[in-house]
Parts: structure tokens; C-alpha cells; sequence
């Protein structure tokens, strides 16, 4: 699949292909493409955690509140570590919806 943005219709993404589109576009420094990919990952239960969790370290205030928005539905182990650190975030925006999200 190319690395273009991921469109809203047809069929969820796999997480593979989802993964790839982060990658790309952190490699690009294209911050839309990131928070679409993270929008698709928030309508998953799980995600690999590991490898998204650096995005809570992201320039870009809109990524972490994309990260913090897409986790909030997650299951996966480790998700409440993610977002207490994410409610310390310096970034008023990103703080209020880790906060939010903990209260779910």
C-alpha cells in the first residue's frame, strides 16, 4: 500500500498497514497522516502500544491529543501509564483530554 492519507470509507485498516502509515508519515513529518492513522487505531481495542507510545513525545501538541483520543478506547496493558503521562504533558489541550480520558 502506498503511504497516502487512509480513507474513511470501505474497510478498517490491518494493524500492519496502519503501523507502516505511521512510520511513513513520522518519517515524512506529516502530523495529518498521523493523527488519521490514530484515528483508525482508536476504533480498535488494542494497538501496539510500544511502538505508538513514543508519539506521546511529538512536537506537535494535535498528534499527542490524537494519541491520547485513540488509546482512551484501547485495552491494551500499559494504556493508563500512557495517558497519567500524557496528563502532565505541558500543552493545556493535550493535559485536559489525558485527563478526560483517565476519567472514562
Amino acid at each position: 500500500m502506498s503511504g497516502g492519507p487512509i480513507r474513511s470509507t470501505g474497510r478498517r485498516p490491518p494493524p500492519r498497514v496502519l503501523l507502516a502509515r505511521v512510520e511513513a508519515a513520522e518519517a515524512r513529518g506529516d502530523t495529518a497522516a498521523l493523527r488519521e492513522a490514530l484515528r483508525w487505531y482508536g476504533m480498535r481495542r488494542r494497538a501496539p502500544l510500544a511502538r505508538l507510545s513514543r508519539l506521546a513525545r511529538h512536537d506537535d501538541p494535535t498528534v499527542r491529543i490524537a494519541l491520547v483520543e485513540a488509546a482512551s478506547s484501547w485495552s491494551t496493558p500499559g494504556v493508563d501509564a500512557l495517558l497519567r503521562e500524557l496528563a502532565l504533558d505541558p500543552d493545556p489541550g493535550v493535559r485536559e483530554a489525558a485527563a478526560d480520558a483517565l476519567v472514562r
